[in-house]
């Protein structure tokens, strides 16, 4: 595959071919604190070998257990390019499959649903939720049924929430990194949570302009005027002003030792992760400016959640790995899921959560407002770069001190990338 690797020439409309070594010299000549050069947003070849190599190693968000209330409910996802089916197969047993038959590889499932039985909709053969082939009248004398159970996809829940990753031998065991976050996930009360609203964001850009940008408050002020209204750390992240700084440290600081005590698990914690390491962190801050939540005139838009009390006007932000986040005020939870599904196409996945007695009738379009506009802006800000990108003229550029963030990004996936490819190199001879 490695040798099949192009490189767009940027004074020719042709394309070059490069090889391992090749690849490693252009990871290699990136320069520290600039973007990337352009194939590293454009070509299918790089995109291919970091599905490949990288997604593989991956633990993705990808449903909240409210999603499979009983028994036999499954829901249909996409887990980097392959289609997958998870099933709830008893009252605390949820498994994930690839979505293929085994007698002749047809979908087993188009759309969620709930059914005693996985039945393949080609020629009947039925699956018990546990995996295992239930139909066998059919099958060859000579073959046995036992090897002929549905493809596991490996699962891990954390307080209602299900992660998926590809099988593989070099996939990091999510234990440690998840169970970190399981206190403040628990305050927040996700494992009692009903999904109030979900939404798709399809982007016209790499996955890793869209993580670029979800990196900096930089561009906050221009493109989000709503957000950079109700967020008090827009004054910090956002712009230079040692005066507003200050103000906005203090604020923190004030905020953090009246809700101290009531806060029930540690409010900064940040493992970065690495090939074999899943990446996480947890830190909860105020929203300032007198709001309780994040809404559009800062009054609460649904109940409490969890151990909370009252409002306290904090947002608790959560990374789980690389391409999964969740945004935690008092009284709705946003989670968020960038799937990449080529090298110019990405979706951004929303979801609310609110608590399992949350007034039926509550006004779903006030919970979502604030992670809608503010997405909507982005997909357009993104898909704009993106649309530069693909410009001959287009060069790398400088990152400024308020992008320190999408820096450090940017030097994580340049480390991890050569490694990879040294490794597949090696692989190779």
């Amino acid at each position: 595959m490695f040798d099949t690797f192009c490189r767009i020439d940027f004074g020719q409309q042709g394309r070059e071919m490069i090889n391992d070594t090749a690849f490693l010299e252009l990871l290699e000549r990136q320069r520290t604190g600039w973007t990337l050069e352009q194939p590293f947003y454009l070509d299918a070849d790089i995109f291919e070998f970091e599905r490949n190599a990288w997604m593989t190693r991956q633990w993705m968000l990808m449903a909240h257990v409210a999603e499979l209330p009983v028994k036999g409910s499954h829901i249909v996802r996409d887990l980097f390019g392959e289609s997958i089916v998870i099933v709830r197969a008893g009252d605390d047993d949820v498994r994930a499959y690839f979505n293929v038959c085994t007698h002749r590889g047809s979908q087993l499932c188009k759309v969620d649903g709930r059914a005693p039985l996985l039945v393949c909709p080609y020629h009947a053969w039925s699956f018990k939720l546990t995996g295992e082939l239930q139909s066998r009248a059919d099958v060859p004398v000579d073959v046995d049924p036992a090897g002929l159970g549905l493809h596991p996809v490996p699962v891990h829940l954390v307080e209602g929430l299900i992660f998926c990753a590809l099988p593989g031998d070099s996939l990091p065991d999510p234990v440690s990194a998840l169970d970190a976050l399981a206190p403040a996930l628990s305050q927040h009360g996700i494992k009692r949570a009903r999904i109030a609203a979900r939404k798709s964001y399809p982007t016209n850009a790499n996955w890793k302009l869209v993580l670029e940008n979800a990196f900096e408050c930089y561009h906050c002020r221009g493109a989000h005027p709503e957000y950079t209204r109700a967020n008090g750390h827009v004054q910090v992240t956002g712009m230079r002003d040692a005066a507003k700084a200050e103000s906005w440290a203090d604020e923190v600081s004030g905020w953090q030792g009246a809700i101290a005590e009531a806060s029930g698990f540690d409010m900064k914690f940040r493992d970065i992760g690495d090939l074999d390491r899943m990446a996480c962190s947890v830190t909860r801050h105020p929203i300032g400016r007198g709001r309780s939540t994040l809404s559009q005139d800062g009054a609460p838009v649904s109940k409490l959640m969890g151990a909370f009390a009252d409002y306290d006007g904090g947002e608790t932000q959560f990374r789980f790995g690389r391409l999964s986040f969740a945004s935690a005020a008092n009284d709705y939870v946003t989670l968020v899921q960038i799937q990449p599904r080529g090298a110019q196409q990405t979706d951004m996945v929303l979801t609310w959560l609110v608590d399992a007695e949350a007034d039926p009738g509550l006004d779903v379009d006030a919970v979502q407002w604030m992670w809608d506009v503010t997405t909507i802006q982005d997909k357009r800000i993104i898909e704009d770069n993106a649309a530069g990108i693909r410009s001959s003229a287009y060069r790398p550029g400088p990152y400024t001190p308020l992008e320190d963030e999408t820096a450090a990004f940017v030097q994580t996936y340049r480390a991890e990338m050569r490694a990879l490819a040294q490794l597949n190199a090696c692989g190779r001879n």
